[in-house]
């Protein structure tokens, strides 16, 4: 990160944002629309219809000149972008004061991106037009990825390629201000863009009216750090791990499944003294506080405990042969996190050991991963590594889940909710502090946290 600079990266929507494009995307619709025997749009209109790409404009022309119809886009999408590549910087300027502020960004270490939902070639194009070819160390366009904004994909790949690190967003319209709260990335507004809304409903983390504020902006962001905060250790700085985005907290490690698990025990009154916990591969980033809590009521198990010495007094459980020896109504607590699909036996048979261990007010709180649009899937033959990876994501394990008939899998065991929704559980502020993405939020994930009472067994004998 640089020195004296609270992000290593900042990425900036382009039409609206970085240059007032709408003189050149008003030429280009009404070219089309005129071939196709339409009236033209005028120019602040158009400014209002940008932020979802060419076609989403074009449909949008359309639709306000009559009929909007699959063909007349067909017909018409080919006129618009071939006279867009023609005319693409005629009347587009640069907003005022952004040069300076990209040359004092750079010139302190900050890697610049832009991510847009305007075809890639198309966003090269005019930044080059621009005379920016060689200013942005990354840019990312609608049609890079198989997702545009606002998923938070593209703005996580424009990150990534910059390297990676801490960033911010700057954007117009509540598309960029969505893709940065679903990335988690403070997102500063602009209110000289094309947003069809007052920025000030835009939600984001500050506003500015010239580029001349942008960096008194990101670094009062910087330090007040007010976004985000873990609420296993209170830090509010996060790194990428893999795709997921910046859900690592770089103090105590953890991801986002173990923040969330955290946040259940905290709203189940469960980090308090005096209770009896089994837990099954206990997760670095709490393991030590968990046993300062609980003290020798807390018991840390795996079936290889030298992965988990950090875990005071680690010992060895095989749930295979074990499960069936834990002893009946003990634990207050028991918690495990992706552990169930590296078991080899029949998961039924384990999870049942597991609930009838608890006492009769106690609580299961795991977190088993749900592959969101997926179905079951096990093998419990002899399989290779490259095999397991290939069908369920890692060589060590032997099932997936799926949320596509979670009822008719652990909902056959379970009393389920019909549909996961943590926002029944937490507010959306509390979420979006604790950088819990909101992916997994609705809907069931690798993320998706139970919390099942004794009761909720279905099976009885």
């Amino acid at each position: 990160m640089p020195a004296d600079f609270p992000f290593d990266v900042v990425a900036f929507d382009l039409d609206g944002t970085l240059a007032d494009t709408a003189p050149d995307l008003t030429a280009a619709l009404n070219h089309a629309l005129g071939v196709l025997g339409r009236s033209p749009v005028p120019a602040e209109d158009v400014r209002h219809m940008v932020g979802h790409g060419a076609r989403a404009l074009l449909q949008k022309g359309l639709a306000a000149t009559g009929e909007m119809t699959e063909e007349l886009v067909e017909r018409g999408f080919p006129l618009f972008i071939d006279y867009y590549l023609e005319h693409i910087a005629d009347g587009t300027l640069i907003f005022p004061g952004l040069n300076a502020v990209l040359d004092k960004l750079a010139a302190r270490g900050v890697k610049l991106a832009v991510c847009t939902n305007k075809q890639e070639n198309l966003a090269l194009r005019c930044l080059d037009e621009l005379g920016w070819g060689n200013r942005f160390d990354a840019v990312v366009g609608g049609d890079t990825l198989p997702v545009r904004k606002p998923d938070p994909a593209p703005l996580f790949e424009a990150i990534a390629r910059c390297g990676g690190g801490r960033a911010a967003y700057v954007g117009d319209s509540i598309t960029d201000t969505d893709t940065g709260r679903n990335a988690n990335i403070p997102t500063v507004a602009v209110s000289f863009g094309f947003s069809d809304r007052p920025v000030e409903q835009l939600d984001a983390a500050a506003l500015i009216d010239h580029f001349d504020e942008l960096i008194p902006t990101l670094e009062r962001l910087g330090e007040t750090e007010s976004w985000l905060s873990c609420p296993i250790c209170g830090s509010a700085r996060f790194s990428a791990r893999q795709q997921r985005g910046f859900v690592q907290c770089d103090d105590c490690g953890s991801n986002e499944r173990a923040r969330l698990l955290w946040m259940m025990l905290r709203k189940h009154d469960l980090l308090k003294s005096g209770l009896r916990v089994l837990h099954i591969a206990p997760e670095r980033s709490y393991a030590d506080r968990l046993h300062a809590i609980w003290g020798d009521g807390y018991e840390p198990v795996d079936i290889d405990p030298e992965l988990y010495a950090f875990a005071p007094n680690i010992r060895k459980i095989d749930l295979v042969k074990d499960a069936a020896k834990l002893p009946s109504g003990h634990y207050d607590l028991i918690i495990h996190s992706h552990v169930m699909e590296h078991i080899p036996c029949n998961i039924t048979a384990i999870l049942w050991h597991l609930h009838r261990s608890l006492k009769p007010d106690g609580k299961q709180i795991c977190c088993v991963p749900i592959i969101r649009d997926g179905h079951y899937s096990e093998d419990l033959g002899p399989i290779s590594a490259e095999d397991a990876t290939h069908r369920f994501g890692q060589g060590d394990h032997v099932r997936t889940f799926g949320g596509a008939d979670i009822q008719r899998t652990l909902g056959m065991l379970f009393s389920l909710p019909a549909d996961y929704d943590l926002t029944r559980d937490f507010n959306e502020a509390t979420l979006i502090r604790n950088n819990i993405p909101r992916i997994n939020w609705r809907g069931w994930s690798p993320n998706s946290v139970l919390v099942l009472e004794k009761d909720d067994l279905l099976l009885s004998s």
